[in-house]
């Protein structure tokens, strides 16, 4: 598999020319990862370099005040109203843990200006950002400084560094995303303590939340998916569509999470092609050529980012296209709010190949298969939220995820559907509503109107109606908040004035 890998990477234009600066981790000689300030470094080495194609962005700071930071390459002899797709891609939103992703997207940038993929940006603007997680790569930890793992903070955006990333969203406006990440074969503490490790090589998700705009979510699960596993396969790495993490062969097996927490859902709420990829993590403690094989790690995300961006090349009149039609789609007429997985009738179990943690053997499992996504809760789409109470709380909120809303300074009667509750919310149950009629409200002055037709419209309501498996009031904190049997404080305006 290394020569394999070697050779693609090879084909593909793995090495920059001779004359192009070292990658930190060959400057290191794949002896360990590479820091933050040297990523940085980097960084400003490839805008110095090529300023007529390379700037670097700050983004924000981490919470130990490590900078946040994208690079942004756009060519510059662009035709003057031709569309150009804009790829971003993330690396390292879990630190030490998963380095290999930024420690590649150094390398993809290098090949964009000065190697074999700089034709790519004829047609396309990309930004990278290969160091998401600037304190928990120089930490040696999954988490942020905070001990919070970023990647699921996409609703709270309680932490510095998703706020950048959600940030970046809105300040490129991506028609694609690719976040890249990688997955310990070796669980210590759940599935090796059964005798077994995983057995993948790289696997890839899309957006999967069934409030994405439809017809773009179904142009990259039945179109650029399948294409992306046969062009990563075809480089010689086993490509397959994302499983859940397996830590039991007593588990059901699952798809990629559905809700808005992770960045992908997020991405693609907002209207882009967007997708993940998790490739390998060697076990540690085996012997490798290099650091933890993080040589071989390197070559895996490198090759699975460039057939991505081979992909999107090919396929950017019609992610374009797609993507227009999805931020164009700014009222659907319902919205789906709660998803989850369930069992296939159709298909109750799946075999899966595993290794023994002794032998390193193969072996066949059998698992329930949970792969099919229910869905409840299909709601008209409303005109726009009130908020009528707890409004310096989701003031906040509403900022992070830059939802517009306006502050009433009059009393405002509007025609609302009320809602109560059986209970309060948790992050796994579905939260029935007791009542849901069309009733006027006379609407106090401080209270919050949200227009729903905005560019984060979706975004809103998922994340204010308690039945979204998205909603923020599933979380602890704002779980409080919601009172059972009682009106909730989040209404759904009907209309104008009744």
């Amino acid at each position: 598999l290394r020569l394999t890998l070697l050779l693609a990477v090879a084909v593909l234009g793995g090495t920059a020319d001779a004359a192009a600066p070292a990658l930190p981790l060959e400057a290191a000689h794949s002896s360990r990862y590479s820091t933050s300030a040297e990523i940085s470094a980097y960084l400003d080495t490839l805008a110095a370099r090529v300023p007529v194609l390379a700037r670097k962005n700050l983004l924000g700071h981490s919470v130990q005040g490590r900078p946040i930071e994208a690079l942004v390459l756009t060519a510059p002899t662009v035709e003057a109203g031709v569309p150009r797709l804009k790829v971003l891609l993330v690396g390292s939103q879990h630190g030490s843990a998963e380095p290999a992703g930024g420690e590649a997207l150094l390398a993809i940038a290098r090949d964009l200006t000065e190697g074999e993929l700089r034709p790519l940006l004829d047609d396309l603007d990309v930004v990278l950002i290969p160091n998401a997680n600037p304190d928990g790569r120089d930490l040696r930890r999954r988490a942020n400084a905070n001990r919070v793992n970023i990647n699921t903070d996409f609703v709270l955006l309680s932490q510095p560094e998703s706020r950048a990333l959600a940030q970046a969203l809105t300040r490129y406006a991506p028609h694609a995303v690719l976040d890249a990440h990688e997955s310990a074969v070796l669980k210590r503490t759940t599935l090796a303590r059964e005798g077994y490790l995983t057995d993948f090589d790289a696997q890839f998700e899309i957006a999967n939340n069934p409030a994405l705009p439809a017809g773009l979510r179904a142009f990259a699960r039945d179109q650029v998916l399948p294409a992306l596993l046969a062009r990563v396969s075809a480089g010689g790495l086993p490509a397959n569509h994302y499983i859940g993490e397996i830590v039991s062969t007593r588990q059901p097996i699952t798809n990629g999470g559905l809700t808005l927490r992770n960045f992908r859902n997020t991405a693609g709420l907002g209207g882009a092609l967007s997708g993940l990829v998790e490739t390998r993590l060697d076990p540690r403690h085996d012997r490798f050529a290099s650091y933890r094989n993080i040589a071989v790690r390197v070559q895996r995300q490198q090759l699975c980012i460039r057939s991505f961006l081979a992909e999107v090349h090919t396929r950017r009149a019609a992610i374009l296209a797609h993507t227009a039609a999805a931020r164009a789609a700014r009222k659907p007429p319902t919205l789906t709010l709660f998803a989850g997985y369930a069992p296939d009738p159709d298909h109750p179990l799946v075999t899966l190949p595993l290794r023994r943690l002794d032998t390193r053997a193969l072996e066949s499992i059998r698992f329930a298969d949970h792969r099919r996504v229910l869905t409840a809760d299909t709601v008209p789409y409303p005109a726009a939220l009130v908020v009528t109470d707890h409004t310096d709380r989701l003031r906040g909120l509403l900022d992070r995820h830059a939802i517009h809303y306006r502050t009433l300074t009059q009393p405002t009667r509007r025609a609302v559907a009320a809602m109560r509750f059986r209970a309060s919310p948790n992050l796994v149950d579905r939260v029935p509503a007791l009542t849901s009629g069309r009733t006027p409200l006379t609407v106090k002055p401080g209270s919050l109107v949200i227009d729903l037709a905005q560019p984060a419209g979706r975004k809103a309501l998922l994340l204010l109606d308690p039945r979204s498996t998205s909603s923020v009031f599933r979380y602890p904190d704002y779980a409080a908040l919601v009172t059972p049997a009682a009106d909730f404080f989040v209404y759904h305006a009907t209309g104008g004035p009744p």
